[in-house]
C-alpha cells in the first residue's frame, strides 16, 4: 500500500508540474509558487485536523518549514525551467537528482533495501532519463545553450526536491498533516524575500488563478499521499517510485500539445514498469 500511494503521488506531482509550468508561461515562476502555495496552505489547513488530534510538536513544524523553503526554491526554479528551457533535459535530470538526494540519505542512515529492490532502484535510473526524450531536432538552439541551462536548473530543482523529501520524512507520524502547513508557511516566508528581489506581483491576477489554484491543490494533494507512504516504506524505496513523475507530465504534454511519444519514450515506460516491479516484489 505504502508504494501504490508513492504511485498516486508520483502521478499527481507529474500533473501538478505540468500544470505549474503551464502558468509559468504567462505568469513569472515565483509568483505562480506564491500563489499556488498560498491556496494550498488553505487547503491542508482545513484538512490536517482529519488526521491528528491536537497541535503537533514544534520539531515537526519546524522540519516542515525547512522543506517548504526547499521545496518552494525547487518549484520556482522547475517551473522557470520548463516554461524557457528544454523540458526534455530539465525534467529528467531533476528527476534523477531528487531521487539521488533521498536514495543516499536514507542508506546513509541505515535504510537496507531487499536485493530484488536494489536492482530495481538501478534500472529506474536508465528509466527516468528516457521517459522525458523529446524526438524533435533542436534546431532553435545549435549551441546547445538552452540544454546546458536546462542541466543546470534542473539539477538545482532537483536537489531543492530532494531536500523536501529527506527534510518532510522526518517529522513523526503524530503530527499528521501539520508538517505540511509548516512546508507551506516556509514556503510562502521564502517567496515574500524572492518577490521583490526579482520585482515580479507577489500574487497572479485574476485570469491565472483557475490554473495557479490547480497547481496548488494538486501538489497538495501529492505531498499528502508521498507524506504517508514515506513514514510506512524506506524513504529510499518510496523516492524511486516518486521519480517517474515525469509520465503523467509527458502524457499530458502528447494530449494537450500533441507532442509525439517517441521510442525512446516507451523503453523508458517499459523499463519504469519492470523498476516499480521489482522495487514492489522486493
Amino acid at each position: 500500500m505504502p508504494l501504490l500511494l508513492a504511485a498516486f503521488a508520483s502521478v499527481t506531482f507529474g500533473v501538478a508540474d505540468f500544470v505549474g509550468g503551464f502558468a509559468s508561461r504567462r505568469v513569472a515562476a515565483v509568483t505562480v509558487v506564491a500563489g499556488s502555495q498560498l491556496v494550498a496552505l488553505v487547503a491542508i489547513v482545513a484538512a490536517a485536523p482529519l488526521f491528528s488530534d491536537g497541535a503537533p510538536p514544534a520539531s515537526d513544524l519546524a522540519w516542515g518549514f525547512g522543506a517548504g523553503m526547499a521545496g518552494a526554491v525547487a518549484l520556482a526554479v522547475f517551473y522557470h525551467a520548463l516554461a524557457t528551457t528544454r523540458i526534455g533535459v530539465a525534467a529528467p535530470v531533476a528527476a534523477v537528482v531528487s531521487t539521488l538526494a533521498p536514495v543516499l540519505f536514507g542508506i546513509i542512515t541505515g535504510e537496507r533495501p531487499a536485493p530484488l529492490a536494489w536492482v530495481g532502484m538501478l534500472l529506474a535510473l536508465p528509466a527516468v532519463l528516457l521517459l522525458p526524450a523529446s524526438g524533435r531536432e533542436h534546431v532553435d538552439d545549435p549551441s546547445g545553450t538552452r540544454g546546458q541551462r536546462a542541466a543546470y536548473l534542473g539539477a538545482i530543482a532537483g536537489l531543492g526536491f530532494g531536500m523536501f523529501g529527506i527534510l518532510i520524512s522526518r517529522t513523526a507520524s503524530e503530527s499528521g498533516m501539520w508538517p505540511l502547513a509548516g512546508a507551506r508557511i516556509g514556503s510562502l516566508a521564502l517567496m515574500a524575500i524572492l518577490v521583490p528581489l526579482v520585482k515580479v506581483r507577489f500574487l497572479p491576477d485574476r485570469a491565472a488563478w483557475p490554473t495557479v489554484a490547480a497547481a496548488g491543490i494538486l501538489d497538495m494533494s501529492a505531498n499528502m499521499l508521498f507524506l504517508i507512504a514515506v513514514r510506512q516504506e524506506l524513504l529510499s524505496l518510496v523516492a524511486v517510485i516518486m521519480s517517474f513523475y515525469p509520465v503523467s507530465t509527458m502524457l499530458l504534454a502528447r494530449i494537450v500539445f500533441g507532442e509525439r511519444t517517441v521510442r525512446r519514450q516507451l523503453a523508458g515506460l517499459a523499463l519504469a514498469a519492470v523498476a516499480v516491479t521489482l522495487i514492489a516484489l522486493g
